[in-house]
């Protein structure tokens, strides 16, 4: 049925999401010394008394921060594809808006891969491209007339109740 693939493909896009996480988190802690120049410079010129300790404490709190909040949507999603096959109509329109926002980014993506430098920013392009492939697919096999049947209310007593 639709739906059953539709939902691995959902699947799919969360792993990719999850993998862009930890590619970012690597990224983040590979260039850390980058990454705390170009926001020490930023933060000294709105207060002097930054010191480059609290900078490097700022960055990792932030990456740490990052992934919490990454795994928490991820978590989130996981929940919003469970109800998708459970037949809830409002789990199919969030996921459409969310796959929509995917293809858009995912486009994006594909028009700058060309102008990104070093090995993270590349991966979590190219994975980008990948969800909004499988984030379209998943939005095109919810909306067919078969499976648009599977958000149709159902009676008390019909076969099949969710």
């Amino acid at each position: 049925m639709d739906i059953v693939t539709a939902r691995q493909l959902w699947w799919g896009v969360i792993g990719l999401g999850v993998g862009r996480l930890f590619v970012s988190l690597g990224d983040t802690l590979t260039n850390r010394e980058r990454f705390s120049a170009d926001f020490r410079e930023r933060m000294q010129a709105a207060d002097p008394q930054i010191t480059p300790a609290m900078v490097d404490l700022l960055v990792t709190v932030g990456a740490v921060l990052g992934v919490i909040l990454g795994l928490a949507v991820a978590a989130l999603a996981v929940l919003v594809v469970h109800q998708l096959g459970k037949g809830k109509l409002w789990a199919r329109t969030l996921l459409t808006f969310a796959g929509v926002w995917l293809v858009i980014s995912g486009v994006i993506a594909l028009f700058s891969i060309g102008v990104v430098e070093g090995t993270g920013p590349v991966l979590s392009g190219a994975a980008s491209i990948v969800q909004a492939v499988l984030a379209g697919g998943a939005i095109f096999l919810c909306q067919r007339p078969e499976a648009a049947k599977w958000f149709l209310p159902r009676g008390p007593g019909a076969p099949g109740n969710r």
